[in-house]
């Protein structure tokens, strides 16, 4: 049964469009010329990297921290952009957040977030500056630990995925090379 893809597309455009863009920066990944561990290490760093909560900075920082250990820079990005999306962003600090409270020992829950930016004040501003830090500091533990876990993982995950996409197209290659030699044999 053959999936009819026109309609596929007219019915689904938004799965479409983001399954399609997906494609295209997993080829823009596999197709770089360095060799498979610099594009892995450089994509484990991003992943590193994208647990960290400094959102505006993260492409910045793992431009920085790939250019320092030689590895891939777009990897990098591809993989600081992949943890904090719009979608994945909230719940990662959020679970980030309660890893951090273990070594933080305090108690910053979601009745104190909602009070702490509720009721803003001029008397308030310098305990909500020190929740605020100390909400930071839970959230890049929380971070530190959980990007050391997933560094590794990301980095093997991506190594079988640069490599094997590459023995596929070297095969892909070795086939129509033999077939147009048996081509110009037969003619």
């Amino acid at each position: 049964m053959k999936i009819d893809t026109e309609k596929y597309k007219k019915k689904h455009p938004v799965l479409t469009r983001v399954v399609r863009s997906l494609n295209y920066y997993f080829l823009l990944f596999v197709r770089k010329e360095d060799p498979p561990k610099k594009i892995a290490h450089g994509f484990a760093i991003g992943i590193f990297v994208g647990f960290l909560p400094i959102i505006p900075f993260q492409a910045l920082f793992s431009v920085i921290l790939c250019t320092f250990f030689k590895a891939n820079k777009l990897a990098g990005i591809l993989g600081s952009t992949t943890i904090t999306n719009p979608i994945l962003a909230v719940p990662v600090f959020y679970a980030q957040h309660f890893l951090g409270r273990i070594f933080i020992l305090h108690d910053f829950s979601y009745e104190n977030f909602k009070s702490l930016f509720s009721h803003v004040s001029i008397s308030s501003i310098n305990t909500a500056g020190k929740d605020i830090l100390i909400l930071f500091g839970m959230v890049s533990i929380g971070g530190i630990i959980v990007g050391i876990i997933f560094y590794p993982i990301a980095y093997y995950l991506a190594l079988n995925a640069v490599i094997r996409r590459r023995e596929k197209i070297a095969a892909l290659k070795k086939a129509r090379k033999t077939l147009r030699k048996k081509s110009e044999i037969s003619a």
